[in-house]
């Protein structure tokens, strides 16, 4: 990994480097049979809390809508975070579907002076069940490290589109098999800070029918 854009061009993004991302506008597009399903999400078996380890967990949820973060655990004080680069792999896409524009960042990145945030979040060109995940500092170092027990890197909103259950799976890069996920420092160029680990067992989703009509 020698630049900011590790690779995201090839990923089926037009971004120079990886501060040149831009934000998505919200919009859920439900289908017509969500009035009739509820979703559950259930994390994986991997204990949270292991310092340096990155995990999906729930937020909220509310009908065929689940709000899930992928959290960082600490504490860790003495890291430079200054990016976060995977994907999260959808198992089954019939299944369920990543809401566009929902992401929202965390606050795994601590802003100083003259800092930014921007995220990207979109399916993959090669792939659409892996959706690529990028969050940044803009503005120059320094990163930061984990003052508390576990932050928030990002949020990200599914929607389940019928009755059955769909992995959720933190991975690297569809179009680069050997592009792993990674926590970029705030050097240049940046580099993967080592020790993190993203948690290897899935999630899951399942879409549960309640019955009743459409919108």
């Amino acid at each position: 990994m020698t630049s900011r854009s590790w690779a995201l061009a090839s990923r089926g993004f037009v971004v120079a480097s990886l501060v040149a991302f831009s934000f998505f506008g919200y919009g859920c597009g439900g289908s017509s049979s969500s009035a009739t399903l509820s979703a559950q999400f259930t994390p994986s078996a991997t204990p949270p809390g292991t310092l340096r380890l990155i995990k999906l967990v729930q937020k909220s949820a509310s009908g065929a809508f689940v709000v899930v973060q992928a959290a960082v655990y600490g504490p860790d004080v003495a890291l430079d975070m200054y990016a976060f680069a995977f994907d999260v792999k959808i198992g089954d896409a019939s299944v369920v579907r990543y809401v566009p524009g929902s992401a929202v960042a965390g606050n795994a990145l601590t802003l100083f002076a003259g800092q930014g945030v921007q995220t990207i979040v979109a399916p993959d060109g090669s792939d659409p069940s892996h959706i690529v995940v990028g969050v940044t500092k803009t503005g120059g170092p320094p990163g930061n490290g984990i003052a508390g027990a576990s932050a928030v890197i990002v949020e990200l909103t599914f929607e389940v589109l019928k009755a059955g259950t769909s992995t959720l799976a933190l991975t690297g890069s569809a179009a680069v098999p050997t592009q792993p996920p990674a926590v970029l420092d705030s050097s240049s160029p940046p580099q993967p800070i080592a020790g993190f680990t993203f948690d290897a067992a899935s999630a899951s989703m399942t879409g549960i029918s309640t019955g009743g009509g459409g919108y």
